[in-house]
């Protein structure tokens, strides 16, 4: 196994962070100008806390039954190492006995109980403790989290590790030791930590060959379709576990190593579940020497508690079925033949080991940079530290901690986000408000255009008849001196070409005026487009007739109209020529005035020059 145990699907992720407010050593993080959680494998401690917080199902851990298959199909003997804590789980089938032949029939060689390696575990510890005692106090190493936890953040704990291999790795060493080295183990558990520790060890009579947690398990049954209804009875292979059998309660580790428990002579404390554990460890830390105890610590509530079950309530119930199992096989046990297996199989070497070091290190941030991401979390609440822990950093300074280390971001101060939605749903609901008095503005805008427009059709619709009924020619035409209307008094000034034309386009509409007028009137009507004349009259000649031209602007660079009148025409004969008449009086008038002026302004000249010639003569 190559992949990470705990793994994140960032297609199911929603990104609501509630798997790093879960993570105990925040092992789950959010980097700069990101969305999305990633898991730090180098600080994961694999308890698989994270698990069961994310609703989405976005979390989730390696799944062996792929590796597991191809063991069961390969040619060695593969043998299965059951924890003790199957009663608590599978409480559905009725006898352990069906169980295991179950477990064979998925093909394997062994069936083997986890417990007689722990019995050996027990019995190495109460020897540390009893014999070899030097004033030191020990913390269990049995829990596989717990063993992460300490190399890698506590690493100064790792000489008060109890210097042995787990239970699981002490029963492979038993097995293979039986049955030869080259036997492949597979252990069953509902420890997910468990695939680490597997992970690890690649080689070595104690390796682990594969992980099956219990909900693995039973999808290998599923899926081979193997029930308890068609099974036999088949018991375990030797060697037995004794009082090992009480590990998934965690004071059964205590039991097995025949330890005192009572309250005063003990010198053992029991500590399970991630808040105790990691107390338990700080304390260790700081108050040893007035604690006086040794500490055996796991970092679920026991493992029949362990993520790796199918389901992780029911505790007391769980509880109450691996007491009733371990009862119901301790009533004919034979305890001479486990204390011969016991003296057999305790004195193996490789049961001791050592742990090293692993913790990084990540820079710690200046006051500077904290104090400067501090006042930007709290700058909606008056820089008040709040200190909800709601982040999961327990304190606004140790997010902003987190967030100066590029392991978390802003967003995930809750209170802070809390006042900026409030903001935005605040700057929302008056946008909203100002939406819909536009919208109602502009309805009352749409209403009142529709109007103008029926208003402006209408119009239209009344100039388009009147310029129509006109019998002076007219024509109106815009800034491409294309015909928009005209009436067929200006058809009949252009005579009889335009009136074919007429009848195949009405009106000529759309037709260019550049084709029907002469140029002078072009010219002129291209300056009325861009200058704001009052009007302009020609005279010209068009299809034989003089023409009166009168042209004017209607909008600027946009239309321009003219009217024609035809001075031939009895029509407008008269007219015109009272026209003319009135325009030759205004102009004989407007000369007779400015003679009139000049002829009196000589005069006055002259009886002034006379005036003072008499004047100078007297």
């Amino acid at each position: 196994m190559s992949e990470q145990v705990i793994q994140l699907d960032k297609n199911k992720c929603k990104a609501c962070y509630s798997c790093i407010r879960a993570c105990p050593v925040k092992a789950i993080q959010v980097k700069r100008n990101s969305v999305f959680p990633h898991i730090d494998e180098s600080k994961c401690i694999h308890c698989g806390v994270c698990l069961p917080s994310c609703v989405y199902n976005a979390l989730y851990y390696y799944d062996s039954t792929t590796e597991v298959k191809k063991l069961l199909n390969s040619d060695y003997k593969i043998a299965a190492i059951c924890a003790p804590a199957i009663a608590g789980e599978f409480s559905d089938i009725n006898d352990y006995r069906k169980f295991v032949k179950m477990i064979r029939m998925l093909g394997f060689s062994y069936v083997n109980e986890m417990s007689f390696g722990v019995d050996m575990i027990a019995r190495k510890f109460k020897e540390l403790i009893d014999d070899h005692f030097k004033g030191k106090y020990y913390i269990t190493s049995n829990c596989p989290s717990i063993v992460d936890l300490i190399q890698k953040f506590y690493p100064e704990l790792i000489g008060n590790l109890v210097p042995y291999i787990s239970p699981a790795a002490a029963s492979a060493i038993v097995i293979r030791k039986l049955y030869g080295e080259s036997v492949k183990v597979v252990h069953i558990t509902p420890c997910v930590a468990a695939k680490e520790e597997a992970r690890k060890k690649s080689k070595g009579i104690d390796k682990i060959d594969a992980v099956l947690t219990f909900q693995e398990l039973r999808t290998l049954f599923d899926e081979f379709k193997i029930k308890e209804t068609f099974s036999e009875f088949s018991d375990f292979d030797a060697p037995l576990g004794y009082k090992g059998r009480l590990y998934p309660i965690s004071q059964g580790f205590i039991e097995a190593c025949h330890l005192e428990t009572n309250l005063l002579e003990g010198k053992t404390i029991t500590v399970e579940g991630k808040e105790n554990a990691l107390a338990a460890i700080h304390q260790f830390i700081k108050h040893n020497e007035d604690i006086h105890r040794h500490f055996n610590i796991f970092f679920c509530e026991g493992c029949i508690m362990g993520p790796g079950n199918s389901t992780c309530g029911d505790r007391y119930l769980k509880h109450t079925l691996v007491l009733n199992y371990i009862k119901k096989r301790l009533t004919h046990f034979d305890i001479h033949l486990w204390k011969k297996n016991m003296d057999a199989h305790l004195n193996y070497p490789e049961l001791t080991t050592q742990f090293n070091d692993q913790r990084e290190f990540i820079a710690i941030p200046s006051e500077l940079e904290i104090k400067a991401t501090l006042d930007r979390i709290t700058q909606r609440n008056n820089n008040k530290e709040v200190n909800c822990g709601a982040c999961g950093y327990g304190t606004c300074r140790g997010l902003a901690t987190a967030i100066a280390q590029n392991i978390a971001i802003p967003e995930m101060c809750v209170t802070n986000a809390q006042l900026g939605n409030r903001e935005v749903s605040h700057e929302f609901k008056m946008t909203m408000e100002e939406l819909t008095m536009a919208k109602n503005d502009l309805k009352k805008t749409k209403e009142s255009l529709k109007k103008n427009e029926q208003t402006l059709s209408f119009c239209n619709e009344a100039l388009s008849i009147l310029i129509k009924k006109l019998n002076t020619g007219i024509v109106l035409a815009n800034e491409h001196l294309k015909v928009i209307e005209c009436n067929i008094g200006f058809i009949d000034v252009l005579g009889d070409d335009v009136k074919e034309i007429h009848e195949v386009i009405p009106y000529l509409v759309g037709a260019d005026l550049n084709t029907l007028l002469p140029t002078a009137l072009i010219t002129q009507l291209n300056y009325l487009l861009e200058h704001n004349e009052a009007n302009i009259n020609r005279d010209v000649e068009i299809d034989k007739k003089l023409i009166n031209v009168s042209m004017f602007q209607l909008i600027p660079n946009k239309l321009v109209g003219a009217l024609f009148r035809n001075l031939h025409s009895k029509e407008e004969r008269p007219e015109e020529i009272i026209h003319r008449v009135n325009e030759i009086i205004e102009e004989n008038l407007r000369q007779v005035q400015q003679m009139g002026f000049i002829l009196g302004e000589g005069a006055a000249k002259m009886e002034k020059m006379l005036n003072s010639i008499i004047k100078s003569y007297k």
